[in-house]
């Protein structure tokens, strides 16, 4: 529970540290890389390459070769270094053919790199961390000879010194004589980004007979007094690599990632590479005492609950746990959700940001089209968690369970991670009222976001039964699945007393999946009847639904939950309808116990039918679960069938569980189905044979399968067409029922219509535009992409959606039997911000004072005002400090703007060195620097 900066959760913390990669460049294998902000802002740069299967291998050696490439592209840049040569061979096993040798040739003749004593330099052999920081130490600057990076101790001394300049940050399990990796590379080719270069005043070696003397000044920094000075880091007026080699590369300090932790942004040029969180100093993935972060944290004084900052998700919430002091016993966090706490010394103040861990079904799993990346949609219903919603990725499959981190920040809410769910399978031996279940003999405590849903659901499950846990990425169970539909079962028959050799009562069942079977039974005394086929209210009775409990002598343990009475009867009276999500059986619309009834007309995907049919000579018994798979079941006059409803809940109206209906002579039972036709309209004119006439042609979908259909009217648009109508020439010259894109109709029960705007499966019920719909057990769905394509899906492959057109196809009963989801991809808007601003720049007016002017890339669209600030170079202290302030706005149509005065003339300090930085939206530019 305590702080953890180890590799044995680095993958973990990875997937919800970066928040923005719109620069970056995305890998196949991207949730296998530990160092994400190393990798991304080095592949950006061009220095480290994936592989031609978009591949970036984390974990592959980097071989001697590999590391010269690295080590020029950092020097030269990517272009040029790629257009080095050697004239001739290096070392003896490095041809000026291999692929390496402009590399190895050019670290070699600039000291960077040496080879064997044997003239060789094995560019596939593996390189040490050793070696490779001692390439790095050496275009940073470092000269061996002098700094002791030879002889037999070199190692010592080259270590030394790259820890102390923090090239090995980010590695705790740093081991300098093992073979680099290709992400540990880019770890530490990113931090050398970050360091300062040094040179040296003069280097001189002086011979006096035998004695030689070696003359060199102290090492020290390489100044900055260029315009990138402040790119990377502060601006300390220090040379860091970066500055140097990759001027526009830029690091911009003091942003907030998509849950307000504390984040490092970097850019090259204007285009953002990623935003990456900071590391926190202390980090919880379970509820933790205040105190214990006041010790972790190695507090001496106490910090007001006043100077706590708190964000769940993204978004700013109430602090309510009391001052953070030594010993507190109040809590924060969640099990299962990642604590980030981040101290700010200066300040004594905390920032504790909260990222809830919530769990979800993949709805459907949709490949990338032109206009879209690949994505699946949530399915986030049931004990599923979270406000669900589409991730770009192609990671996963349909029905896939997987966990997933949420936003709710403004210009974020959405899903910002997502990983499998490990999931556990075993016997449910206990549960907790906190949520945690006991499987396969091993506890798991709930998640703080899914205790209450599993504690819910565990409570139904028989604990003989298999139940398969889903599991965050900390441990914590998100989700149970258990098969709950043979919990409850129909009493057929029923002796309350032994006998026939027998010690235990018996009965007949019938249960949820449709078995029957006698067993030996435990019935309270309490529940006894005068005579078992008796109508007794609150007495075990023929028909009567049971829950039940099998001990281990396999005896059933009966409770009576609802009882069976007279159903509804009369001409036409439908006691269920196929597709209908109501049910008209029982009389006043009781369910449970006829003593102390509840009262419901409604069903869902999840009740359960069973139907005892004693109209024949035998009696035959049917399960159906859900309302769409029941057939509507009609009575005709005469006498009444028996009737059970059981739901399960303390209120009225929720859906019933399991319904019972004795389907007698005087009842019928009955069900249907049908197809249809999508057309994709175009603006294809008319064509013309001697045969067929004047017609149009069209690609279509006819009952799901390609092909074209030729019509005697245009279709400009895409169309779903039922019944179609033809004349001798094959032609279509109309049809029953038809609905165009974009017209909204509606042509009612048994016809076609079509809507804007889908929304995801719940209960078996789904909707479309504004109505909520049942379907047929056999609905037909297909989704047709931006290009025209053809996707079948399921009714359950629907997800949210406001764009989507959709065409639909009901029966008479208003059951959904066909949809046709036209996908409608969103455009994306992009919101003007720092792009725009190219540049900045200070000059005296003809009043002599200082006025500050902006450049954009293009003329503005509407009038934009840019702060300005004027800073001034301090000898004396060595920084820039803020001398002025003000705007500058570039009117609607034009490309540049101008301050009014921001320093009096008079106010100027002859010689002394000005700047400005514009910001607007969020971006900045730095001007260069002004002399008065």
């Amino acid at each position: 529970m305590k702080k953890f900066l180890s590799l044995v959760l680095a993958l973990v913390m990875t997937m919800s540290l970066v928040t923005v990669s719109a620069g970056a460049q995305d890998f196949a294998d991207d949730g296998e890389i530990t160092y994400k902000e190393a990798v991304d802002v080095i592949s950006a740069l061009g220095i480290v390459d994936g592989y031609s299967d978009d591949s970036f291998r984390p974990d592959g050696v980097l071989t001697r070769g590999a590391a010269a490439k690295i080590i020029c592209n950092l020097i030269l840049g990517p272009t040029t270094a790629e257009a080095l040569s050697a004239g001739t061979a290096p070392f003896k096993d490095v041809p000026v053919t291999n692929t390496f040798a402009g590399y190895i040739t050019y670290c070699s003749q600039q000291g960077i790199i040496s080879g064997y004593a044997d003239g060789t330099f094995r560019p596939t052999g593996t390189l040490s961390g050793n070696a490779f920081m001692k390439m790095l130490l050496g275009a940073l600057g470092y000269d061996s000879s002098i700094e002791g990076y030879t002889g037999a101790n070199w190692t010592v001394n080259v270590i030394k010194q790259a820890v102390g300049i923090g090239l090995d940050d980010g590695n705790d399990n740093f081991v300098g004589s093992q073979a680099v990796t290709r992400e540990e590379a880019a770890l530490y080719a990113f931090n050398m980004l970050n360091a300062t270069m040094v040179e040296y005043d003069q280097q001189n070696t002086i011979v006096v007979g035998d004695i030689t003397i070696n003359t060199t000044s102290s090492r020290k920094d390489v100044s900055n007094t260029t315009d990138t000075d402040g790119n990377i880091g502060s601006r300390d007026r220090k040379m860091q690599f970066a500055e140097r080699y990759f001027g526009d590369l830029s690091e911009h300090d003091g942003d907030s990632d998509a849950f307000e932790r504390p984040s490092t942004t970097w850019k090259l040029k204007s285009k953002t590479i990623g935003t990456y969180a900071d590391e926190a100093d202390a980090t919880y993935t379970s509820e933790v005492k205040v105190g214990e972060i006041y010790s972790d944290l190695g507090l001496s004084d106490g910090i007001s609950k006043q100077d706590v900052t708190l964000y769940v998700d993204g978004l700013k919430d109430t602090y309510s746990a009391g001052d953070v002091v030594r010993g507190s016993r109040q809590n924060v966090g969640g099990d299962g959700a990642l604590l980030d706490v981040y101290y700010d010394e200066d300040a004594d103040t905390l920032t504790l940001v909260l990222v809830n861990t919530y769990v979800g079904k993949i709805a459907a799993a949709r490949k990338a089209t032109s206009t879209r990346d690949a994505y699946v949609t949530l399915d986030v219903s049931d004990s599923f968690t979270g406000p669900g919603g589409t991730y770009d990725t192609d990671d996963f499959s349909k029905d896939d369970i997987v966990y997933y981190t949420y936003s709710y920040k403004t210009g974020e809410k959405c899903v910002e991670s997502m990983g499998l769910a490990e999931k556990v399978t075993g016997t449910m031996s206990t549960y907790t009222t906190e949520g945690s279940v006991t499987v396969a003999g091993t506890k798991y405590n709930a998640n703080a976001k899914s205790a209450k849903k599993i504690y819910n659901l565990a409570t139904t499950v028989d604990r003989s039964k298999d139940v398969t846990v889903y599991l965050d990425p900390y441990g914590y169970a998100l989700y149970v699945d258990a098969d709950t539909s043979v919990e409850y079962a129909v009493v057929l028959n029923y002796t309350a007393e032994a006998g026939d050799f027998n010690d235990t009562a018996k009965a007949e069942l019938l249960f949820t999946d449709g078995a029957r079977k006698t067993v030996k039974v435990d019935v309270p005394s309490a529940l006894d009847a005068s005579a078992f086929g008796a109508d007794e209210p609150g007495k075990l009775t023929k028909y009567d639904i049971v829950s039940y409990t099998v001990d281990s002598d396999d005896v059933y343990s009966l409770n009576l939950v609802a009882d069976a009475a007279d159903g509804k009867a009369g001409a036409n009276v439908e006691l269920v309808t196929n597709g209908r999500n109501t049910i008209n059986a029982a009389v006043d619309n009781k369910a449970n116990l006829g003593t102390t009834p509840k009262y419901t007309t409604a069903a869902d995907g999840k009740t359960i039918f069973l139907v005892a049919d004693t109209s024949g000579s035998k009696t035959v018994y049917t399960v159906y679960e859900g309302f769409a798979n029941v057939p509507t079941i009609k009575h005709n006059g005469g006498t009444p069938g028996k009737v059970a409803v059981f739901m399960d809940s303390t209120g009225n109206g929720s859906p019933a569980t399991v319904v019972f209906i004795e389907k007698n002579a005087s009842m019928t039972m009955a069900s249907d189905n049908q197809d249809i036709i999508y057309i994709k309209g175009s603006g294809a004119g008319q064509s013309y044979t001697s045969d067929l006439g004047y017609y149009y042609e069209y690609d279509a979908f006819i009952n799901g399968q390609e092909s074209t259909v030729k019509t005697s009217a245009a279709y400009s648009k895409d169309a779903l067409v039922y019944g179609p109508i033809y004349n001798e020439k094959g032609i279509m010259t109309g049809a029953q029922s038809q609905a165009l894109k974009d017209s909204n109709t509606n042509n009612g029960l048994g016809g076609v219509s079509n809507t804007v705007g889908t929304d995801s499966v719940t209960n078996d019920v789904i909707k479309l535009g504004n109505t909520h719909f049942a379907y047929t057990s056999d609905v037909e769905v297909y989704f047709v992409d931006v290009d025209g394509k053809l996707e079948a899906s399921t009714i359950t492959g629907i997800a949210a959606d406001q764009n989507d057109q959709v065409f639909y196809k009901t029966n008479d009963k208003g059951l959904l039997t066909d949809v046709y989801v036209k996908v409608v991809d969103e455009t994306e808007t992009v919101t003007p911000g720092a792009g725009v601003l190219s540049a900045t720049a200070l000059a005296k007016d003809g009043s002599g004072d200082l006025v500050a002017s902006v450049t954009l890339t293009g003329p503005a669209a509407g009038d934009m005002t840019f702060n300005v600030t004027v800073e001034r170079y301090m000898e004396a202290t060595n920084i820039w400090q803020s001398a002025a302030t003000g705007t500058v706005t570039v009117a609607n149509g034009n490309s540049a703007g101008q301050s009014a005065a921001l320093i009096a003339g008079g106010s100027l300090v002859s010689g002394a060195l000005y700047r400005v930085t514009a910001t607007y939206n969020g971006g900045s530019v730095t001007s260069g620097n002004f002399t008065a």
